[in-house]
């Protein structure tokens, strides 16, 4: 069985400078001192099984480390240009040492996931890795055997595109799909929304978007107004972009 230092050596580029040893960060690129940071050691033994093990980066996920006060963020690779708005991570990792008893951060975890609206979490501290999968309120705890089975997991809650099928015919004009999108990402400021209106040559930017039967309103991007613009169903033409 291979112990942690043993994939230390294996896995990570090691050097030394000024009589420390150091290794680089593979997401940010930031030399690292490998003594005393343990729990660092753990952490980019994690990084190194998704950048060049999982067969997932960069495709079909992007990393994030030390965002949001989260060790690791794993998010769904947003594939098309004109549609990029905020998600909450796919996933939320929180690495410790190899010597920590887990079970005593299962409240940071799950603490996390709730703040972040996201719904899968690990812990792992190179022997142990405890999946939390919350529903609603609650969480199910399971542990896997090994970092393969992360690959599995990812596909899995990594498979829905719904919303890039619906933004591709909202582009192409369906109204239906653009009413389905900007209730899901329009409804505050944190996603921009660009349309095309029919008999409008230019294009307009707008947030704060609510539904009234067939009536759509919507507050222009940086522009303050008391009163919201409207426009008909009738007179959509296509869906530009949404982006956050």
């Amino acid at each position: 069985m291979i112990d942690l230092q043993q994939e230390i050596t294996t896995k990570l580029i090691k050097y030394s400078k000024d009589y420390q040893e150091y290794t680089k960060c593979l997401i940010r690129e930031i030399q690292i001192p490998i003594n005393g940071r343990p729990e660092e050691l753990v952490r980019q033994i994690f990084i190194h099984f998704l950048l060049k093990e999982s067969g997932l980066f960069p495709d079909i996920i992007s990393i994030e480390v030390e965002a949001n006060h989260h060790d690791v963020e794993i998010y769904k690779k947003q594939k098309h240009e004109k549609f990029k708005p905020y998600q909450s991570p796919l996933i939320i990792v929180e690495v410790k040492r190899e010597d920590v008893n887990l079970k005593y951060h299962y409240e940071q975890i799950q603490r996390y996931l709730k703040k972040a609206c996201c719904d899968i979490g690990i812990l792992y501290n190179y022997h142990e890795i405890i999946v939390f999968t919350r529903k609603n309120e609650q969480f199910e705890i399971n542990h896997l055997k090994s970092l393969a089975d992360i690959k599995a997991l990812i596909s899995q809650i990594n498979n829905n595109n719904d919303d890039l099928l619906e933004f591709e015919k909202a582009q192409n004009g369906n109204f239906d799909s653009f009413v389905s999108l900007i209730s899901k990402y329009g409804k505050y400021t944190t996603n921009k929304v660009v349309f095309k209106l029919k008999q409008q040559q230019s294009e307009i930017e707008g947030y704060f978007f609510n539904i009234q039967k067939n009536k759509v309103y919507y507050d222009l991007c940086g522009k303050y107004s008391q009163k919201q613009q409207n426009f008909d169903y009738q007179d959509f033409e296509k869906l530009i972009s949404i982006a956050y």
